[in-house]
């Protein structure tokens, strides 16, 4: 047997993923390659998207939000139409190297796959595995054999917005490395990582891009945070937010770029300060870390902040002063994280990829 995996280079979240279901695949002893959905339209095309996506994420966080409502009302045919420009090269690629599953974990590839289908009749099965806890635009789009979706309680919104039989989703969450599984004492993380055994940990991250104002948000919260509390701040990918940092840096105040090591810091960390994406919020609820949500980019994450907020596993503020209060309560009332902690541990499924790569084993088995 032989898959494909389907990503984007739109963010770490959904290459993240990729990861996730290609280690489950080898454990399964399945072959399989990982390929960017876009590069079958061009690596220019692939390059410029990827660059567009991260510059208005980053830098345009607005914009973003309004072209996000704008395809929530009205079906983004532009983009499928986009998409279907791959639909040749993705499909002797299919054929050339005899794939006999596609996973899908962006819409892009979703969208890509529904042209082959359609207009290439051809019968390879494919799945869509969604990354935010929401049904994103474009949803709709796609006619995939099977929709894997982050939550029970979301099956009414995707049969609702994309139209999706109830018998074709399967609510597995969303595939995250297994490491996030782990249980690790958070005196032997906290050793591992030089960081102080006792007292507090307070992370401070958003996501591999490292979106939001952290550096700003960073020194204020240092300076509010109780004296025994250590704030870690992961700045990601954002080489400029870590050179404005790290003059700053301190024993209290830790400067990261990006790192290997994110499960042992959250297995370290007492709470999280993080925007609401849907590969880092489901990596936090594994690991039982309490979380306080800023709503850095409207969209999709508007959508999971609401959702996760409202199960009891985070809460969150749209202003980073409303945080910062947030924190201090968490800070000085332990039982509000004991609160999250027991909501997440209601929340989890436990090991999405590990699910998904056996259902769909399962189904070219019949």
């Amino acid at each position: 047997m032989k898959v494909l995996i389907l990503s984007a280079n739109t963010g770490g979240g959904h290459n993240s993923t990729a990861r996730a279901l290609a280690d489950q695949l080898v454990k399964q002893n399945i072959e399989y390659e990982i390929a960017d959905t876009l590069a079958f339209i061009s690596e220019k095309v692939s390059d410029f998207i990827s660059w567009g996506h991260s510059y208005v994420y980053r830098k345009l966080p607005k914009l973003f939000g309004v072209g996000y409502r704008f395809e929530e009302k009205h079906p983004p045919r532009f983009i499928y139409e986009q998409c279907a420009r791959g639909a040749e090269a993705l499909y002797a690629e299919l054929t050339e190297k005899k794939f006999d599953a596609v996973l899908c974990v962006h819409v892009f590839s979703g969208m890509m796959m529904t042209e082959v289908r359609e207009r290439l009749s051809c019968k390879i099965p494919f799945y869509f595995i969604a990354t935010d806890y929401t049904c994103s635009p474009g949803v709709l789009e796609i006619k995939a054999n099977g929709y894997l979706i982050p939550h029970r309680m979301l099956l009414g919104e995707f049969v609702r917005n994309a139209l999706i039989p109830a018998d074709r989703m399967f609510a597995t969450g969303i595939p995250i490395g297994e490491v996030f599984y782990e249980r690790e004492e958070k005196a032997e993380a906290r050793a591992a990582l030089e960081l102080p055994v006792e007292g507090r940990i307070v992370l401070l991250g958003c996501g591999s891009m490292g979106a939001g104002r952290l550096e700003k948000s960073a020194m204020m919260l240092s300076k509010h945070l109780p004296q025994d509390t250590t704030l870690v701040v992961l700045c990601g990918k954002n080489e400029k937010v870590y050179a404005e940092l790290l003059p700053y840096a301190s024993e209290r105040l830790r400067v990261l770029g990006f790192t290997e090591h994110v499960s042992t810091y959250m297995s370290a960390a007492d709470l999280y300060i993080t925007k609401p994406g849907g590969l880092t919020t489901s990596e936090a609820i594994a690991k039982r870390l309490p979380m306080v949500f800023i709503n850095a980019v409207p969209g999709c994450e508007t959508r999971n902040f609401d959702f996760l907020i409202s199960r009891g596993v985070a809460v969150g503020a749209k202003k980073w002063k409303q945080v910062a209060v947030l924190v201090q309560k968490s800070m000085r009332d332990p039982s509000l994280l004991e609160k999250q902690i027991e909501a997440m541990k209601l929340f989890t499924v436990h090991n999405a990829a590990e699910q998904i790569c056996r259902m769909m084993v399962h189904d070219l088995n019949q």
